[in-house]
């Protein structure tokens, strides 16, 4: 199987307060990126899997309920499917989402 890498800074654009790009999409993960600029809110929602939310660059705070967590990069939050949470830069945030799909029966 090729080994093809993922440029992650080739799939931001730059262009708008709030930009999120699927960088891979299979049957059994999906990875998303997020650039949160100018102070952008990414308001409440949830996955339908667990997903791990790693901060690449910048600052930010996730909020999870009453309960907030600092982002700064090296952090990474695990989080189980179904919590709602939201993502607010501080004032500017690129993270990298990692959703873990369940294995499909053959």
């Amino acid at each position: 199987m090729p080994i093809t890498p993922i440029h992650l800074r080739d799939h931001l654009t730059g262009e708008s307060p709030k930009e999120i790009r699927t960088v891979l999409a299979d049957d059994r993960r999906k990875l998303v990126l997020i650039a949160l600029r100018g102070g952008a809110l990414m308001a409440a929602h949830k996955a339908l899997h667990p997903i791990t939310i790693h901060c690449l660059e910048g600052a930010g705070e996730l909020r999870i309920g009453d309960q907030s967590v600092d982002l700064a990069p090296g952090t990474i939050v695990p989080l189980d499917a179904e919590v709602v949470h939201e993502v607010l830069g501080k004032p500017d945030l690129t993270l990298l989402v990692t959703m873990f799909r369940p294995v499909k029966s053959p």
